[in-house]
């Protein structure tokens, strides 16, 4: 089994730091933004969140293209931050627009002949991270 990570750092107030990984799915550090923006309603994935992070390949697009030979992914936010702290990891695939949504983390079907979104929502409970505390995202390629 072949297991690549990609992790991102997110800083509440500003940036998510992106490392790159070693099948070059994603190039050198890149700084992106956090954006603290309330959005989402109901009780479907995600829901209510007050901001959310994304992922981006080398170019700072949004699609991500696995490795060959993967089978599938895991999204995860591993921050670890105390109760009542909440996320929700979202992913989305390209070509046929299939999401897959949970708490923390999912799991998701994935091959390299098609590129995935991924999402980490911030859900609306108080009190969230304060800002400038990191966030710490993976994505497993299995």
């Amino acid at each position: 089994m072949i297991k690549q990570i990609k992790t991102i750092h997110v800083c509440l107030l500003a940036i998510v730091t992106l490392t790159g990984l070693a099948a070059g799915l994603a190039g050198a550090d890149q700084i992106l933004p956090f954006n603290k923006q309330s959005g989402g309603s109901g009780s479907g994935c995600p829901g209510a969140y007050t901001g959310f992070a994304k992922m981006t390949n080398s170019a700072g697009g949004i699609w991500i293209t696995p490795p060959a030979n993967t089978s599938s992914g895991t999204f995860t936010d591993a921050s670890g931050f105390s109760a009542p702290y909440m996320s929700v990891t979202w992913v989305q695939r390209k070509n046929d627009g299939m999401t897959w949504c949970s708490t923390n983390t999912v799991t998701f079907p994935a091959t390299n002949s098609t590129s995935y979104e991924l999402f980490v929502y911030v859900k609306n409970t108080p009190p969230p991270p304060t800002n400038g505390q990191a966030m710490d995202l993976q994505v497993t390629w299995h």
